[in-house]
């Protein structure tokens, strides 16, 4: 392939890359595309490096290791873990058709990385001049761990150099490419920020080709070039120097860039004045921003003269930052893949809008955990890992998890919000003479008096209009959203969501999930219910459920920390016509699976019918969440208990006592999210059936009030006293009817 059709072939990638933001949503304001290698790394535990011409075995005792590594591979799990929206990083690079190649696309994909730009090359044509096409496999890297943990390694490029010059079977790049460049409209969207991070373990006319195909198509101040000076040992043009927004070499490769233009400077990494001085000297040759990792001395950024435009901060010449202080119990392991780690976290808090010195504290924090473990990608940190340790160091970093309503020790009337099921909102449309659909029914819930909060299913209540418009509704009709709720849909995830047996499937359930929680921060919700209708199984010997049980865990803990301002909680079901068996059947299942996920923004909903449905005692199983502080949500109805029946009765209808319990124990473990009542009217008035279950509640919550001053509660307790409680429970409740 010659010059003009590489061309050719990157600018029909990168179209579709614009092409592609063009179509998200508008909720996302940014685009992190990495552009760069992947290699499958081979860890080489050694006492020292060889000198030259010497052989040395690997320690006898460690065990050589095969993980997926290269820069490009690196960064774009890293962004990926790290970005808070939950939308997708894209990955441009190259594989071979090999075993190394499937492992780093499976790496890739599993770990939420858009991969759809990539190819895979069989073939490639080393000597131009000649027509003999010859394999190419992945690139493969070669670490040699030392016991200090220091690390250096041999990288065989394979694909990440070859790979680009020739398509699939030896044919030309552009004869594989559907040829629709020129039907593409970039005339949308240029509000966009895409952020693009590139790095040289790739060829330089690579990165060259994507920029300036990017900054010709698309709106050339909205793109900000990233350039990781990490890779292969050769000269950087001043072209390239010109293009990129941020250089970040690490102190040696500063050195090795400055050489190029003045073989007389020698760098002194432990002075403050010289690494500003080395990175003046790239700025005097076209560079702007250039920012310097110095590893356990931190890191300095050296501001362009125009960094006005880029930064809001005070210091008008640089900003420097200390490294981070490692949790107590750790060290380092293997800096492998740190640097990825630091030039991807602050990427991604670039993206999201944080001022820089705010990007360079996330970066480091990202860059200190990574040294803990072994390995480059099983390195990478969540986001959640960073920001404990951010908040460890900084007093000022406050992790807010929301709780709801807030304390109410002393109120006698509930303070609490009151939501009810929006899909009752359709039942007898012979009593309502508004608008139908979801807008109509959100309307129609707004008059039932004493409602304050609205819970929307996700994604079904936003098919027919968006979030914005939802929260527009809610401003007018004065009324709050309460959380969002998943609901999975059903001719995708009917083999399972978080549990279905194709791990790309359990990636879309996931990312589902991540969109239900960005829905829920932009109407202000901060919680996120997930009741799965589908994950469970319906015969023995059906599905392994300590797979199943592990892959619901790893999902949270994805969701959790991707997302860690928002709540998210569980509603276990034990049974219905969809799943005989859920996977998480019961309460003390759920605990045990909340316990394992071990994140605190994650929880428990219980629903009163599916704790009766599962033949427990639902003041139990409240006060043993409650106790624990993981009751994030409370779901009230009542029911018959019949097999496998979920009745959705007006909350103590049927069970009086139980009703009484529950609320006692809701006030004694001082919940303070809303509460919400999953009923089913159908013959009812839908609007008189809520302000019915409002009015019950309110009386229940008087009725508990009383227990521990007008009874001796405590004395009936210790004494498994039941003829006291009965006693105890009819007067409560008389008398809170005649209050």
């Amino acid at each position: 392939m010659n010059s003009h059709q590489t061309t050719k072939y990157l600018l029909f990638l990168f179209l579709n890359f614009l092409h592609y933001t063009q179509s998200s949503s508008s909720s996302f304001n940014h685009r992190i595309l990495i552009v760069g290698s992947s290699n499958l790394d081979s860890i080489l535990h050694v006492e020292r490096l060889p000198t030259q011409g010497e052989n040395v075995m690997t320690v006898t005792e460690k065990v050589t290791v095969h993980v997926p590594g290269g820069k490009g591979c690196n960064q774009a799990i890293a962004a990926s873990k790290f970005l808070l929206s939950g939308k997708k990083v894209q990955f441009l690079g190259q594989f071979g058709k090999d075993d190394a190649g499937n492992v780093l696309r499976s790496a890739l994909e599993v770990n939420g990385v858009d991969i759809s730009l990539c190819s895979c090359a069989a073939f490639c044509r080393y000597d131009l001049d000649e027509d003999e096409n010859v394999e190419v496999g992945s690139g493969r890297g070669y670490v040699f761990l030392q016991s200090d943990g220091s690390v250096s390694a041999v990288v065989d490029g394979g694909a990440n150099l070859c790979g680009w010059w020739a398509g699939a079977d030896g044919k030309d790049g552009m004869e594989c490419m559907p040829n629709w460049i020129d039907l593409l409209d970039l005339s949308e969207d240029k509000d966009c920020l895409v952020l693009l991070l590139l790095q040289r373990e790739v060829p330089d006319y690579v990165n060259l080709h994507v920029v300036r195909t990017l900054r010709e198509q698309y709106d050339s101040s909205k793109v900000v070039v990233m350039q990781d000076v990490g890779g292969e040992d050769r000269p950087m043009s001043r072209e390239m120097l010109k293009i990129c927004d941020f250089l970040t070499p690490n102190a040696s490769e500063l050195q090795r860039l400055v050489s190029q233009f003045d073989q007389s400077f020698e760098l002194n990494e432990c002075n403050e004045a010289s690494v500003i001085k080395g990175a003046r000297l790239l700025q005097a040759h076209g560079a702007k921003n250039v920012l310097v990792t110095l590893g356990e001395r931190g890191c300095i950024l050296v501001f362009a003269p125009n960094k006005e435009s880029l930064s809001n901060d005070n210091d008008p010449n640089f900003i420097q930052i200390n490294s981070c202080i490692l949790p107590d119990g750790t060290g380092v392991v293997d800096e492998t893949g740190a640097g990825d780690c630091f030039r991807a976290g602050f990427a991604v808090s670039y993206a999201e809008g944080n001022n820089l010195t705010d990007c360079l504290k996330f970066a480091s924090a990202a860059g200190a955990l990574a040294v803990t473990r072994k390995g480059a990608v099983p390195s990478i940190p969540s986001r959640f890992e960073v920001q404990n340790l951010l908040k460890a160091q900084d007093s000022d970093f406050v992790d807010e998890i929301p709780r709801g309503g807030g304390m109410y020790e002393d109120d006698v009337e509930c303070p609490l919000l009151f939501g009810s099921r929006l899909n009752s909102m359709k039942d007898r449309p012979d009593l309502w003479d508004g608008e139908l659909g979801v807008r109509g029914w959100v309307k129609r819930q707004a008059t039932v008096q004493g409602l304050g909060c609205i819970d929307f299913n996700f994604p079904q209540h936003f098919e027919s209009w968006s979030v914005k418009e939802a929260k527009e509704a809610l401003v007018e009709t004065g009324l709050v959203a309460g959380a969002v709720c998943l609901r999975y849909p059903h001719d995708r995830f009917q083999q399972g969501a978080m549990t279905h047996p194709d791990v790309n499937v359990r990636q879309e359930a996931i990312e589902i999930t991540k969109r239900a929680a960005l829905a829920a921060r932009e109407l202000g919700a901060k919680e996120v219910i997930v009741w799965s209708a589908y994950d469970g199984y319906d015969y023995t010997f059906q599905v392994d459920y300590v797979e199943k049980w592990d892959q619901v865990v790893h999902a949270f803990q994805d969701c959790c920390d991707s997302f860690p301002d928002i709540k998210f909680s569980l509603e276990f079901k034990p049974t219905d016509e969809n799943t005989r068996f859920f996977a998480i059947p019961s309460t003390g299942a759920a605990m045990l699976l909340v316990n394992d996920i071990d994140r605190p923004n994650m929880g428990l909903t219980l629903d009163v019918g599916h704790m009766l449905m599962a033949g427990e005692n639902p003041g139990q199983s409240i006060a043993l969440v409650g106790a624990k502080s993981k009751l994030f949500g409370i779901q009230l109805n009542d029911g018959y208990t019949r097999l496998a029946a979920e009745d959705g009765m007006m909350f103590g209808s049927v069970h009086p006592a139980m009703a009484l319990e529950i609320i006692y124990y809701l006030q004694k473990y001082k919940y303070d999210g809303h509460i919400y009542f999953d009923t089913f009217p159908q013959r009812s008035d839908p609007v008189k059936e809520a302000e019915y279950n409002i009015q019950r509640v309110k009386q229940f919550w008087r009725a508990a009030k009383t227990l521990e001053t007008r009874f001796d509660l405590e004395s009936i307790l210790q004494n498994h006293d039941a003829i006291g409680s009965l006693n105890m429970i009819e007067d409560a409740i008389y008398s809170s009817r005649e209050n």
